[in-house]
């Protein structure tokens, strides 16, 4: 087994020289030893890979004696929502998220839905399993497999989110990015009387035209131009698994992360009054502001899914964004969904009247941002430690990578969790301070990428 796949909060590697059957029928095993769990969910992604995979996860369950739901081919937050709302104890997606067609992975999670990182035993099954400590158990007593089909039920969860009622017919571009998301959507957008314009809205697990990524700028082009070209009122866009969601106003401009989390913030307040909204140190200050003239509290916590849901659990928090647009929600067992922002959106809109680009404009005024630029560097730790030397003078934050903050602009430098990249974040409340402090660090980098 490659030890490698094991990332901070998630397993991911190449199919099948770094991920394979035998790999993933291991781990099952070592989750199964370790957690000890009574009932698991299993669900898999697209990719052409996961049928196979996912059946040695069942098989690693069942062979420990554990029992299994199959819910088959879901988007990666239905495993959260399967896992809370039916009380199993764990849950188990086979998904890579938005990497290319040639990686998979899992995403593992124990009762009421709480995820399992490099701090709560993510990196203990690593190391039972490279220390040779996991075995298949002996006893003759198999665990069962059961199917259950959750869509329904995670529609009218997610739908009760907002006032159906409310909702005006809207016409919308949607791209699925060859996931499983449209299987939820073609009911919500016939429940709430919406017109959609499908683009890459059946699965195809070859992923035909790239990474499923809509956060790349060249894989937004092509949605952008679908807009521009039909009439719409706005534009919506999943990662292959779901879990992130992105939005486009209706001139087909793209709204990043930060923003539409600052416009969620803001409606979760207003709906069920203060509270906390946790945000990633990427991008905060549009967030800040939203969520201060709001009257809530921001409380900012480390980048990725298991440790935002771990401040949101200690915190009971309403709300927490990432500038990647993962958005998660108390109500929804503090975890991530990519469907509620996009009802959330449609609420908004349809009871103020106003575009989305008008909706967008507060939370965008006297803030400039770079958008996440990528590094591949020789090595990350010196190139770290020159910059905090050099920006001594500044507040500084070391909490997920080095935060650099002045009166007009503040920056975020860290290495991807899932990635061999050095990642940095730029905002100011001036245009040409953007560029200006960019340039500044790339003296400290090299071999952009």
């Amino acid at each position: 087994m490659n030890y490698d796949i094991f990332h901070a909060y998630d397993i991911r590697g190449v199919y099948p020289t770094e991920i394979d059957e035998e790999s993933v029928y291991k781990i099952a095993l070592a989750y199964a030893a370790h957690f000890k769990p009574a009932t698991v969910a299993v669900g898999m992604d697209a990719r052409l890979s996961s049928p196979s995979l996912k059946q040695n996860v069942i098989n690693g369950l069942i062979d420990s004696g554990v029992d299994v739901i199959d819910i088959g081919q879901v988007t990666t937050d239905m495993i959260y929502f399967t896992v809370g709302k039916y009380g199993y104890s764990g849950g188990i997606v086979v998904s890579a998220s938005h990497n290319p067609g040639q990686y998979n992975g899992m995403k593992l999670v124990r009762e009421k839905a709480t995820a399992i990182s490099s701090d709560t035993g993510l990196f203990d099954l690593r190391d039972a399993l490279k220390e040779n400590r996991v075995k298949k158990p002996t006893t003759n007593k198999k665990g069962s497999v059961k199917q259950q089909d959750i869509i329904e039920d995670y529609v009218t969860h997610v739908l009760s989110f907002i006032d159906t009622k409310s909702i005006k017919p809207f016409r919308i571009v949607a791209n699925g990015n060859f996931g499983y998301v449209g299987r939820g959507v073609k009911r919500i957008v016939e429940k709430l009387g919406l017109t959609m314009i499908p683009l890459n809205m059946e699965a195809d697990g070859s992923f035909p035209k790239g990474a499923p990524d809509p956060l790349l700028p060249t894989n937004r082009t092509e949605t952008e131009g679908l807009i521009k070209s039909s009439n719409v009122d706005f534009g919506v866009a999943w990662d292959a698994d779901a879990d992130r969601v992105m939005f486009f106003d209706e001139k087909g401009e793209f709204v990043s992360g930060t923003y539409t989390g600052a416009l969620l913030a803001q409606i979760l307040i207003e709906k069920y009054g203060k509270g906390i909204i946790i945000c990633d140190p990427r991008t905060t200050w549009p967030v800040l502001d939203a969520v201060k003239q709001s009257g809530g509290e921001t409380v900012v916590s480390k980048c990725g899914h298991t440790f935002m849901k771990d401040k949101m659990r200690q915190l009971n928090a309403l709300f927490a964004t990432e500038m990647s647009a993962h958005y998660y929600f108390r109500d929804n067992y503090y975890a991530d969904n990519g469907i509620i922002p996009f009802l959330l959106l449609l609420e908004r809109l349809s009871k103020t009247g106003k575009t989305l680009s008008e909706t967008m404009k507060p939370f965008m005024k006297g803030h400039y941002m770079s958008g996440e630029v990528n590094y591949r560097v020789k090595d990350v730790k010196p190139i770290l430690e020159a910059i905090k030397e050099g920006y001594k003078q500044y507040d500084q934050d070391t909490m997920d990578g080095l935060s650099v903050e002045a009166q007009e602009w503040r920056f975020n430098i860290r290495p991807s969790n899932t990635e061999p990249l050095l990642r940095l974040n730029i905002e100011a409340k001036k245009s040409e301070l953007v560029p200006k402090i960019k340039e500044e660090l790339e003296s400290y980098l090299f071999e952009k990428r």
